[in-house]
């Protein structure tokens, strides 16, 4: 007789509860992701879809994280080639001189990353709707421009779990020193033998009953999105100022941090103060207008790095949570899936990142 699978539940349906399901699942676990709303909302909604390394700074410990994240989506990539259809290759990164900008291309080189420096012509070639193109960029042929939310469904579809969407999640059931299952808002339970949290902020909510704390913090930013009439550009460029990409249907996204302090910082003028920006760094088409300003909160750990591991003092419960999620979300599942599935910790998630 076949031995029986692994029951496991994961508590949230965003990017990274979505890897969860679709590592686990293809590892033969039994999987039930349960979410309060619907798959891909929350932060993953809000989320600006730069799957990267170039905006990483060389050297701290989540810098080689990243480096297997983007070999974990190029694999990604060839088993789900549909999936990634739309996806967009390539960004220009550049700081705000040129020395600068040949300083941090070379720390990236020898911190092992594939970039190349370009000049102020070959930008211009590439990008002719760029005003005035910096002396030189670094080209990151590596990194893609996708939407997160989508990539959290199509993932949640190839893995074919079962899923509770609408439904949140209100404790984790404590039988002894074994998390058994969870409960919902609603009064209904779902047992299982493992239970995931990837709920990102929410996580430490559901863990306070249990009498501990990850220390996850909501480190805010803001989407803007807006409607465009036709292409104006071909990679994503983040320069001094101005972080933004172009999807497929032509809408320009831009990413901003943000810090709800003053009423000039919400979304909204936000948004129309970098559209002003955008119409004098881009030649634009008539009739660029903001559809969308959203504030986002990412969950952040003080030093870097993400929570992956099982809680303490319990059986049966496991977290994994941390930012930036959209780059590190294939990465987390496939470690999380090689921990609890074949007892392998992982070596590029240092001590102090593990719970």
């Amino acid at each position: 007789m076949a031995p029986a699978k692994i029951r496991v539940i994961i508590v949230g349906a965003g990017i990274v509860g979505a890897s969860l399901a679709f590592h686990f699942a293809r590892r033969g676990a039994a999987v039930h992701m349960v979410e309060g709303s619907a798959a891909g909302s929350g932060v993953t909604s809000r989320a600006f879809g730069w799957v990267n390394i170039i905006n990483i700074v060389p050297g701290p410990a989540n810098y080689r994280l990243v480096q297997e994240a983007l070999a974990e989506y190029a694999r990604l990539q060839t088993d789900l080639p549909a999936v990634f259809a739309a996806a967009r290759p390539g960004s220009l990164f550049w700081l705000a001189s040129a020395a600068e900008t040949e300083a941090f291309a070379a720390a990236h080189r020898m911190a092992g990353t594939d970039v190349e420096l370009v000049d102020a012509a070959t930008i211009a070639a590439w990008e002719p709707n760029l005003r005035e193109p910096p002396a030189c960029a670094i080209f990151s042929p590596r990194d893609l421009a996708l939407d997160p939310a989508k990539l959290a469904r199509d993932l949640i579809d190839a893995a074919g779990v079962t899923a509770t969407f609408g439904r949140k999640v209100e404790s984790l059931i404590l039988s002894g020193n074994t998390i058994s299952g969870v409960r919902l808002a609603d009064d209904g339970v779902i047992e299982a033998d493992l239970v995931i949290l990837a709920a990102g902020t929410a996580v430490d909510h559901l863990t306070e009953n249990l009498g501990f704390r990850t220390g996850v913090e909501a480190s805010p930013s803001i989407i803007l999105r807006y409607n465009c009439a036709e292409p104006v550009l071909n990679r994503i460029l983040r320069g001094p100022g101005l972080e933004i990409r172009q999807s497929a249907d032509n809408r320009l996204h831009v990413a901003k941090g943000y810090i709800d302090d003053h009423e000039e910082n919400m979304p909204e003028r936000v948004g129309q103060r970098i559209l002003k920006i955008m119409h004098e760094r881009l030649r634009l088409p008539e009739g660029v207008s903001l559809v969308e300003a959203a504030a986002g909160y990412r969950p952040f750990f003080s030093d870097g790095m993400p929570r992956l591991g099982f809680l303490p003092g319990v059986e049966g419960a496991y977290a994994a949570v941390g930012h930036p999620g959209v780059i590190l979300a294939p990465v987390l599942g496939r470690l999380a899936a090689d921990h609890v599935l074949e007892g392998r910790r992982s070596t590029l998630i240092p001590p102090a990142g593990l719970i």
